[in-house]
């Protein structure tokens, strides 16, 4: 789980989000008001968003797009039950919250698929095929 992360408000300009979405490399970001998580904003949700608005003029607000009842869960819950949220929400990302509904953390994807794939589970020397892709070799 990532405990440094870029949060978003609610009254953000949706431009300047898309801009802070793109130089953090990450396709979800939590919106929260102080530490209470109240949306998420995803790349999906601005595109959305964006074709189902084309044209219209004006501010809009990161609380126009964001999705209002973000996928969460416990500090608590297992690897594979965080596995399995993503997997079953096709989400690139979940958000972790205190039992105050506080954000606390997030984690993606990729960090749970690294997570769950012990090195220790391969015995053996590694095969020289493997060092040469990854250029070990």
């Amino acid at each position: 789980m990532r405990t440094q992360f870029t949060t978003l408000d609610p009254d953000f300009d949706l431009e300047e989000a898309a801009e802070v979405m793109s130089r953090s490399a990450h396709w979800l970001l939590p919106v929260c008001i102080g530490p209470k998580l109240v949306g998420s904003l995803s790349l999906l949700d601005m595109v959305t968003y964006g074709r189902a608005n084309e044209g219209q003029h004006g501010t809009q607000r990161v609380a126009d797009a964001m999705t209002r009842e973000p996928f969460r869960c416990a500090m608590e819950t297992s690897l594979k039950d965080v596995r399995s949220l993503i997997c079953r929400h096709r989400q690139p990302a979940i958000c972790v919250t205190s039992s105050d509904g506080d954000l606390v953390g997030m984690i993606d994807a990729f960090e749970v698929i690294e997570a769950l794939t012990a090195p220790q589970a391969f015995s053996g020397p590694e095969p020289e095929q493997v060092r040469q892709v990854r250029g070990d070799a």
